[in-house]
């Protein structure tokens, strides 16, 4: 992954700020995922379906105004 990355990034297709980001943000939500993978184990949908909304609504709102500056 990490050597993807740095292509990516020499390509010159997305900038090594926008990537750090979406890392920031993967990273600072693992605990979330894994919780959110333990609870749909135990087949407690309704609240796997909240952690989804609630990430998904997160990542939209951190990353959706840095698309817009930097594009």
């Amino acid at each position: 992954m990490v050597d993807s990355i740095s292509d990516i990034i020499v390509s010159g297709t997305v900038s090594t700020t926008f990537i750090g980001l979406i890392l920031l943000l993967i990273v600072k939500n693992a605990t979330e995922y894994v919780i959110a993978v333990i609870v749909a184990y135990k087949d407690k949908m309704s609240l796997v379906i909240n952690i989804a909304i609630g990430f998904s609504i997160q990542i939209a709102l951190l990353v959706l105004p840095f698309v817009i500056i930097l594009s």
